[in-house]
């Protein structure tokens, strides 16, 4: 989780410097963080299909309410008990003690770049193409 929080810090860093999220900069934090766990939700999925341990299928009539659901879970995580603030505190304080931080945006695209390669490959593994065929 401590990647999720790092990568939700950075988004929240990046929704309060865009000030598009002036009355809820966690919402802003979270849309980045979400999108993320989905990447890696269809990668564990496709990667368990690889293997021939379950068989899931995506419908289109259930991407809304999946979706909505996750940012709602994510939500309550990061709102309940002000966990988000302690998130941001630990960050700044870390940040602080280590001198400037990297920019948002590329720890953002570092991570969507790493988490849709990883998502290609499995997606090849569960097909047997490339280098996973035989």
């Amino acid at each position: 989780m401590n990647v999720y929080n790092y990568l939700f810090y950075k988004s929240y860093q990046l929704a309060v410097r865009s000030k598009n999220f002036d009355d809820m900069p966690v919402l802003g934090g979270i849309i980045f963080v979400v999108a993320c766990i989905m990447y890696n939700i269809f990668t564990i999925s496709l990667v368990l299909e690889g293997f021939g341990v379950i068989d899931i299928s995506f419908k289109k009539e259930y991407k809304y309410p999946f979706a909505l659901v996750l940012v709602l879970l994510i939500l309550m995580y990061y709102l309940i008990n002000g966990r988000y603030k302690n998130i941001v505190k630990e960050y700044e304080d870390r940040e602080r003690e280590l001198g400037k931080g990297i920019h948002p945006i590329f720890v953002i695209i570092a991570y969507y770049v790493i988490s849709f390669a990883l998502m290609l490959l499995a997606g090849l593994f569960k097909n047997g193409d490339w280098i996973f065929s035989q």
